[in-house]
């Protein structure tokens, strides 16, 4: 009883590991250990209601069929956050997609972080190559995959 009860606990940090690791940072080496034999990893938490998009901006890169878009986001969260992904819509002036387009970490280059700081402000900044299509409206929209 004793053994599947160490079980039980080792398997409770192992699928909290992330919640733990952010409320007690210095469980993390510990939390390591344990997610070797499963191949887990220890992650940023994931709260997409404690996140909102501040502002954004979509600007041509004149003369060319380049844009810049630049999304600021906010976290209300007491802890550090998972940056989310984007889910980019882009509208030609009668309102229809002109594409459509899901940004993650990797498109806002090697430099932009992976996480947002408790209660803090991230600015990502990608740019977007339309081809021959005209863009003039957008929506962004934040998610986790």
């Amino acid at each position: 009883a004793v053994l599947l009860g160490l079980l039980l606990a080792g398997q409770a940090l192992v699928h909290q590991r992330d919640a733990i690791a952010a409320r007690w940072p210095q469980t993390t080496p510990l939390l390591t250990k344990l997610c070797e034999p499963v191949g887990c990893m220890i992650e940023p938490l994931r709260r997409l209601e404690s996140l909102s998009v501040e502002s954004s901006g979509l600007t041509q890169l004149e003369p060319s069929s380049l844009y810049r878009l630049q999304v600021s986001l906010r976290s209300r969260d007491p802890m550090p956050l998972m940056a989310p992904a984007l889910d980019v819509t882009l509208t030609d002036s009668r309102g229809e997609v002109v594409a459509r387009k899901v940004l993650g970490r990797a498109d806002f280059g090697p430099a932009a972080p992976g996480h947002l700081a408790a209660n803090g402000e991230l600015t990502l900044v990608a740019v977007l190559d339309t081809g021959e299509r005209r863009v003039s409206g957008y929506s962004v929209e934040i998610f986790y995959p």
